[in-house]
């Protein structure tokens, strides 16, 4: 059996692949709701699509790697280019293919400004791809580098090719313990600077969610590292930091009243300028439900979703408005391949079932394209007796 983490959630895939050559599934062509468009395959390989990021109806790109072998896989990036009629291959120069494999990459996080401004990070040494202009390139970011701290790439955002941020941890090994510590870098359209935020001398955290309302107005949640989906300290209460052009990065003014053991691991901005950061809370059942807390401008609100209490630990780990005023999300549990899709209209949250076929599928990731009522979501789906696949979901009518 192979086991195969990311930070946002751990995948178990088991045996070999569905004989799938080289390319591209494509599914079945049904018009609205949750289904399946897409699958990539690998001979003797394992993929999962990790992140997704949609610049226009006739444009999204989407990432993570395909693995072949147990024990010590070879890993290899793997990205796919939806063009308004079909999910196609992206092949990276040789050189620079070979180069970000030795970044021992499992998961790419995109950050999308045009057609031809995309950026890709998921190196644990820091590495990153970036395509300008038709034109691909390799970089690393400050502070990383092989005989540096690993540095994770957890969140991105890109507003302008002079304007992206990235987020994360920086990981360094003590005499007992991994100790995580928050990790913000900025690219100024010249150079990657490392920027300091707030944060506890001591404790092991991260920058978990970041939900950005403008390019002048920031938010991002400081709580516990995770490593191979497990917090490494539990107790942390998340911390919320705000970034203006004016401030620079501070503790927001206002907290959201969280209590011990509640996290915070994904986020999403409504249009109306409302922030959501999403997560988990702890229940009667010595399990976890899925939690929000909702910044309205004025004041925050805490709820955890109306779930069943089990000793399962569900959390919120990807979300993305829907395109109509309400909200997608996708609840994960901590062990296992098992996942719910959330869905908020108007006040209510509600539980949705899409139709993405009676094989085991995980999901993602989650992007909104722009101008439309339409969301891609990304992950794996079982193939064959014990191999995966890489999936590509939409809801609502396809772009184009």
């Amino acid at each position: 059996m192979l086991r195969l983490a990311s930070r946002r959630a751990a995948i178990v895939l088991a045996g070999s692949v569905l004989a799938v050559a080289g390319g591209l599934v494509q599914a079945q062509a049904a018009t609205t709701g949750w289904r399946v468009e897409a699958k990539v395959a690998f001979r003797g390989s394992q993929t999962v699509l990790v992140s997704v990021a949609a610049v226009s109806p006739s444009d999204a790109w989407a990432a993570g790697f395909s693995a072949k072998g147990a024990g010590n896989p070879l890993l290899r990036t793997v990205i796919r280019r939806w063009t308004g009629k079909t999910w196609r291959p992206v092949m990276l120069p040789a050189k620079i293919s070979t180069a970000f494999a030795k970044e021992g990459t499992i998961a790419s996080q995109l950050g999308a400004v045009s057609a031809g401004s995309v950026w890709f990070f998921g190196g644990l040494e820091g590495g990153y791809l970036r395509l300008n202009g038709g034109r691909w390139s390799l970089g690393r970011l400050p502070g990383a580098g092989p005989k540096s701290a690993p540095v994770d790439i957890h969140a991105v955002d890109a507003f302008s090719s002079t304007d992206v941020w990235a987020f994360g941890e920086r990981d360094t090994l003590s005499a007992t313990q991994i100790i995580a510590k928050p990790y913000v870098a900025h690219y100024n359209g010249r150079l990657w600077v490392r920027v300091t935020v707030p944060g506890p001398a001591s404790e092991s955290t991260a920058i978990t969610a970041v939900g950005a309302v403008s390019s002048g107005d920031i938010w991002a949640v400081e709580g516990a590292s995770t490593l191979n989906g497990t917090s490494t300290s539990a107790a942390t209460v998340p911390v919320l930091l705000h970034w203006t052009a004016s401030t620079g990065w501070q503790d927001a003014a206002q907290q959201p009243p969280l209590r011990a053991g509640d996290q915070l691991t994904s986020a999403v901005v409504e249009p109306n300028g409302h922030v959501w950061f999403g997560g988990s809370a702890n229940n009667t059942a010595k399990g976890t439900t899925p939690l929000t807390a909702e910044w309205n401008g004025i004041s925050w609100s805490v709820k955890d979703l109306p779930m069943h209490a089990t000793s399962v630990t569900w959390q919120l780990d990807a979300m993305t408005p829907d395109g109509a005023g309400g909200i997608w999300a996708l609840a994960r549990a901590g062990v296992g391949p098992k996942e719910r899709i959330w869905h908020l209209r108007g006040a209510t949250w509600s539980l949705v079932m899409p139709a993405l076929g009676k094989r085991r599928w995980v999901l993602e990731g989650l992007a909104l394209v722009p101008r439309t009522h339409s969301v891609w979501a990304v992950g794996v789906v079982r193939a064959g007796k014990s191999g995966a696949d890489g999936l590509i979901a939409v809801d609502g009518p396809l772009p184009r």
